[in-house]
């Protein structure tokens, strides 16, 4: 055996005792300390950025349901009490007319059975027109509050100073079996901020054009808003659940999610998704995933997200 071939065997022997076994060649080692999407930033690098914190809220949310809504002009409920008001008055009198006529008649027979029938026909007459009167009412209100005559003048008073307004909000079908409380009202394309509570509620004839049913009810002190309005009307489709409320400001978008970045320790800034399908006043509420009290960004979110990714990623 040559010294060249022998040496060519001990460089292959020493190869296979040498190697790592048990692992595919080419195989990447697994991470088993892959970290947690977010940052690191002391808080004099985040005051640097302009890095502010603000804290998670506690919340309540009320599943809702939306529909369109606007102010009725009273003009229409105001003519249609005063027909119901003078058909009642008429029917008051004819009442009297028709009493008088049969205490005469039973007393001294001083009026005569034709006259006692004219009144009695007029009394009827005269009811049949209050109650047509109300139903006319009715069919265009339903059952309103002013059909009651106890509460029939301070009512209509108030429509007619413009004190209180009427709302008549329209709902596709889902509305729960039990009537709502009240309404929130707000304006087309605004804040959800700036809304309205109705005071009163009550079923009314459907609107054709909405394939639902459609709810009446009254706005007191309602500022601001004129009659013929549009507005969006909302209404409790279930129970109120607790939670969270993450601030508005803390949200920014990335591959085509929400994230805040919740602080974890002093430096370390942690990205976590945000559900914006319950949207609050102050921000989104939060069924679970955030703590009332917690610390994230309220500003410069968009930056740490920059940073984070390197700007690799669609952000807000």
């Amino acid at each position: 055996m040559s010294a060249r071939f022998a040496l060519a065997l001990l460089v292959i022997a020493l190869g296979g005792c040498g190697g790592e076994t048990g692992k595919p060649r080419g195989e990447p080692a697994a991470d088993e300390s892959k970290p947690a999407l977010g940052v690191s930033l002391s808080e004099e690098e985040r005051g640097k950025l302009g890095v502010e914190l603000g804290d998670v809220g506690a919340a309540t949310f009320q599943p809702t349901l939306d529909g369109p809504a606007r102010i009725v002009d009273p003009q229409p409920v105001i003519a249609a009490m005063a027909d119901l008001d003078k058909a009642a008055a008429e029917a008051r009198t004819s009442d009297v007319a028709l009493k008088r006529a049969r205490d005469l008649y039973r007393a001294d027979k001083t009026v005569s059975a034709e006259t006692l029938e004219a009144a009695e026909r007029q009394a009827a007459a005269d009811q049949a027109q209050v109650a047509v009167a109300r139903a006319r009412a009715s069919l265009e209100f339903g059952a309103a509050p002013w059909l009651g005559a106890e509460r029939r003048e301070p009512l209509l008073a108030s429509l007619a100073r413009g004190e209180m307004l009427l709302v008549s909000a329209s709902f596709p079908s889902g509305l729960p079996a039990v009537r709502p409380g009240n309404l929130a009202l707000r304006r087309l394309g605004r804040e959800i901020n700036e809304f309205w509570i109705t005071t009163e509620i009550w079923t009314g004839p459907s609107d054709p054009s909405v394939p639902g049913p459609t709810l009446l009810a009254l706005l007191s002190t309602p500022t601001g808003l004129s009659y013929g309005e549009r507005l969006i009307a909302s209404v409790a489709t279930g129970p109120e659940v607790s939670g969270s409320v993450v601030p508005s400001s803390a949200v920014v978008l990335s591959g085509g999610e929400a994230w805040c970045y919740v602080q974890e320790s002093d430096d370390v800034l942690v990205r976590r998704r945000v559900d914006l399908g319950r949207p609050l006043a102050q921000g989104y509420f939060q069924a679970s995933g955030f703590d009332a009290g917690q610390r994230v960004v309220v500003a410069g979110a968009g930056l740490l997200l920059a940073r984070e990714i390197g700007g690799g990623a669609e952000a807000d």
